[in-house]
């Protein structure tokens, strides 16, 4: 039977490392650190990929309450801020402005435009043989300007 063993540091300057060396203490103690350091790495790589099949599979009430929809505790904060968001609405509407209507879900809505033409692409297949000449230009002499360069930079 393979098996193989990992290593790693941890360093106890840093009190988070520090806390997680106590943890892997209590883990060997009660002889389940190998089996965490199993599912955690699972764990992690699973959610790096974008999946949660590994987090439900360990943790299954997570599941529960994600199929559940469970909607997290309003804070004080946001519970204040929707009832002065219902006082504003209810005045406003008392001054005689009408409600906007909410998005319902579903489908999304087709946006009416005016029609318009595609643009047109010519692509004439005619021979453009002639119609271009490449003539080497023998007004200048690169290699002469270079050394000339290069000439002048020793002087």
């Amino acid at each position: 039977m393979a098996r193989g063993r990992f290593t790693f540091w941890l360093d106890y300057n840093k009190d988070i490392e520090l806390l997680l060396a106590e943890t892997i203490d209590d883990l060997k103690r009660k002889r389940s650190f190998a089996k965490t350091i199993r599912d955690g790495i699972r764990l992690i790589c699973d959610l790096r990929k974008g999946r949660v099949d590994v987090l439900f599979e360990l943790f299954p009430w997570v599941k529960a309450e994600f199929m559940a929809g469970v909607q997290p505790k309003e804070t004080p904060g946001e519970k204040a801020l929707r009832e002065q968001l219902a006082r504003l609405e209810k005045m406003l509407i008392e001054q005689g402005n009408k409600p906007l209507a909410l998005p319902q879900p579903g489908a999304p809505k087709q946006i009416t435009t005016s029609q318009f033409a595609l643009p047109r692409i010519e692509d004439d297949e005619e021979d453009l043989t002639g119609m271009v000449e490449i003539k080497r230009d023998k007004s200048t002499d690169a290699t002469s300007n270079f050394l000339n360069s290069l000439m002048a930079l020793n002087a």
